[in-house]
């Protein structure tokens, strides 16, 4: 029993000779811009989480005959139905609680006086290839809980970017 106990430990130090992995590193871009944090909306119960995190940048864009420009003071209302909601002003910093496998997709819909956009982004549950710890730093992480599921990883979104059209063009759709 006492060499198992030994090996276990042994084990546990050989997953930290990989170097530090930071999981924030997974999250999307968007520093510096202003935070707001997700609220529960009350509708339900919010299934426990592992604390709050800086998700992902939400930005608003429209089409140019050069491309893509970006639209700044666009209102936007974040849902992660039926759980969380927030409501923001582009561009801005998106905060809220890593749920681990219940995490739900987010969708945000957006305007200004004369636009309209909505794009929705789904939870990415994966380890990075470039800095992805040990097979033993990625299960000490999980703490084993997550053996089996396929949202196993850290929790990260992508960033929003939501396309603007004219208003004129939004009622055709």
């Amino acid at each position: 029993m006492r060499g198992i106990g030994v090996a276990l430990v042994a084990l546990a130090l050989a997953g930290c000779g990989g170097g530090a992995y930071d999981w924030r590193s997974v999250a999307g871009g968007g520093g510096g811009l202003p935070q707001v944090a997700m609220a529960p909306t009350g509708e339900t119960v919010v299934p426990p989480g592992r604390g709050a995190r800086e998700a992902l940048a939400v930005r608003t864009f429209t089409a140019t005959p050069d491309g893509w420009a970006e639209v700044t003071g666009a209102t936007c209302v974040v849902t992660a139905a039926p759980f969380l909601r927030a409501t923001l002003v582009t561009p801005a910093r998106l905060v809220l609680p890593d749920l681990g496998p219940d995490a739900p997709s987010l969708r945000a819909e957006c305007e200004t006086p004369t636009a309209w956009g909505s794009d929705t982004v789904a939870p990415v549950f994966s380890w990075p290839v470039e800095g992805r710890p040990q097979p033993v730093a990625r299960a000490w992480w999980g703490g084993g809980w997550w053996w089996g599921f396929q949202k196993t990883g850290p929790l990260a979104y992508p960033d929003l970017a939501i396309g603007l059209v004219p208003r004129t063009q939004a009622a055709k759709r």
